[in-house]
């Protein structure tokens, strides 16, 4: 299956919206996604941090462990000119 082309703001906007689905997670407000510079790697983006806002960093943090993945799965970084 071809990964679709997705900007950096676009996947940090989608990560965001997943994140706040998960308790303890909806005040969350900032993601950054990185790219990854590995070719031999199948994803070509992760997150490099993130900001939870009044949320629980703890459960931010083990909702993006599954977020990040399945999203990696679907989409590719991608400068849009």
């Amino acid at each position: 299956m071809d990964k679709l082309p997705m900007t950096k703001g676009e996947i940090e906007r989608l990560i965001i919206a997943d994140l706040h689905t998960f308790p303890g997670c909806d005040k969350a407000f900032g993601v950054v996604v990185a790219p990854i510079e590995d070719y031999t790697c199948a994803a070509t983006w992760t997150f490099a941090r993130f900001h939870c806002g009044g949320s629980d960093s703890e459960a931010c943090d083990r909702a993006l462990q599954r977020i990040v993945p399945q999203l990696q799965r679907i989409y590719e970084l991608v400068q849009k000119h």
